[in-house]
């Protein structure tokens, strides 16, 4: 039986999930509360992660194009890959904090899907083969920070100055280039955040602009709060 906690923070592309996990977990050290972290895809970590790296990065055709469910499968063994920490983690009354996990897949691959009934189907596969099938372990709690799509494009430009390391110099994340795709998984997020029920929603920009990763981790910290002592 899990006796730990799987919590999960996702969002979009700039919402800042790095940040908050790596604030969560040291509140959670300072509350003496034994805590794993870990971050998806597993570009360093993970055999498939790897190959995530260079699908991304364009060396392996059109990734932003591929099959939603082929794409979702490699996806899910990395996570596979991992999860036997993840168990480890939760036997041990661990918190697990992870930046991404399945809800990734059901984001990203489900905005390749127009039609809303086609993409219900897909989600509801999605959670039969990562859950059922390969047994990856389910969160408990699937904290989402939202960000509207032009701002989290904007945050985009500003990131890839700096470049990702583990993309290649030079090379762009096909997929965050594309802006139809980041609508729809917009769309996709929203849609699960009414429709699961370990989802949690936190809104980044307020009428007055991009809240403060303070003021931000202040509710993260409420929701995370009421999941372990409750």
């Amino acid at each position: 039986m899990q006796k730990g906690k799987f919590i999960v923070l996702d969002g979009n592309d700039g919402s800042g999930k790095a940040t908050q996990s790596r604030m969560l977990v040291k509140r959670l050290s300072d509350e003496n509360i034994a805590s794993l972290t870990i971050d998806f895809p597993g570009y360093d970590r993970n055999f498939f992660g790897a190959f995530l790296g260079e699908c991304l990065a364009g060396k392996h055709g059109d990734f932003l194009h591929m099959d939603p469910k082929v794409a979702s499968a490699i996806y899910a063994l990395d996570r596979l890959e991992s999860s036997k920490e993840i168990f480890n983690a939760l036997e041990q009354s661990e918190v697990v904090i992870a930046d991404r996990f399945s809800s990734s897949n059901q984001i990203h691959q489900g905005g390749k899907i127009a039609d809303e009934r086609e993409r219900v189907l897909f989600l509801e596969w999605l959670d039969k083969m990562e859950h059922n099938v390969l047994e990856i372990p389910r969160p408990n709690l699937i904290i989402y920070l939202r960000v509207p799509v032009e701002i989290s494009l904007k945050l985009l430009s500003d990131k890839r100055a700096t470049k990702n390391k583990l993309l290649g110099e030079g090379i762009k994340d096909t997929v965050e280039e594309d802006r139809t795709y980041l609508e729809r998984s917009h769309e996709t997020a929203n849609w699960l955040s009414t429709h699961q029920k370990n989802w949690k929603v936190i809104d980044c920009v307020s009428q007055s602009g991009m809240r403060s990763v303070e003021d931000i981790h202040a509710e993260v910290r409420e929701i995370v709060d009421r999941l372990i002592t409750g």
